[in-house]
């Protein structure tokens, strides 16, 4: 029957898709579609699964799983016993609230565990004292290759920076910008009256980026001008 009236698949397939992304609204998913378009292996799983699943995640400390789930939906695919074994293997290797860094970059719980021991391992002999300290305030820095990170050392050690390492310590997003920006930046405050300071870049480093573009269509002399765009685009954010 199937094969002679193939549009029976269709329909069956429609019927569940239709089906699970209202099952998912319920549960507390704001768009389905966008969660099941990006992982359609969710259609396989059932609702109680899921339903369990949050539940579950609740138990561990999670305050919202289904945010989390939104964000990762890989995390439906572990089990509720690796996620708990995770938290305990992040903890195991110092870090104090596994939780919160885990909600802050769902996507860790897919990390393999090794992975993140390696990468604590590495970042310690580029000089990082506390590589723990540091993902923790940047999660992803998990994610950068460390190749990467000693080619970021390199570029601040190029713009000027004595000491890159300390510099990454106390911003550690810097992990994330482009080498564009970093020089760009510094071109900034290097350019002010009177020069500036690192504590000017580290400020104007981590400003969005339609602020350092305002800075760079203004071309502002002194740090209080710079300032200004700072405050400007702010309130501009606010009124949005």
């Amino acid at each position: 029957m199937i094969t002679s009236h193939p549009q029976i698949v269709g329909l069956a397939t429609k019927n569940i898709h239709d089906r699970k992304v209202g099952e998912l609204h319920d549960l507390g998913f704001a768009d389905p579609v966008k969660m099941i378009t990006s992982n359609p292996k969710i259609l396989d799983l059932a609702i109680d699964n899921i339903r369990g699943k949050i539940a579950h995640m609740n138990q561990l400390g999670f305050a919202d799983p289904v945010k989390m789930i939104t964000s990762s939906p890989t995390i439906l695919g572990l089990a509720i016993d690796n996620i708990r074994g995770r938290v305990a293997d992040l903890r195991e290797l110092g870090f104090a609230d596994p939780v919160k860094m885990i909600t802050s970059r769902p996507a860790i719980l897919t990390y393999a565990i090794d992975n993140i021991r390696g990468k604590i391992a590495d970042l310690r002999h580029l000089g990082f004292a506390d590589p723990v300290k540091m993902i923790t305030l940047n999660p992803a820095a998990l994610t950068y290759a460390i190749e990467n990170i000693r080619g970021k050392i390199a570029d601040l050690r190029e713009i000027g920076f004595a000491d890159p390492v300390k510099m990454i310590t106390s911003r550690p997003a810097i992990l994330g910008y482009a080498r564009e920006r970093l020089f760009l930046c510094d071109k900034f405050i290097k350019d002010l009256d009177g020069g500036g300071t690192d504590g000017m870049f580290r400020q104007l480093i981590g400003q969005p980026r339609a602020v350092i573009d305002a800075v760079k269509a203004a071309r502002p002399r002194t740090w209080s001008e710079i300032r200004a765009l700072m405050v400007a685009a702010k309130s501009a954010k606010l009124q949005t």
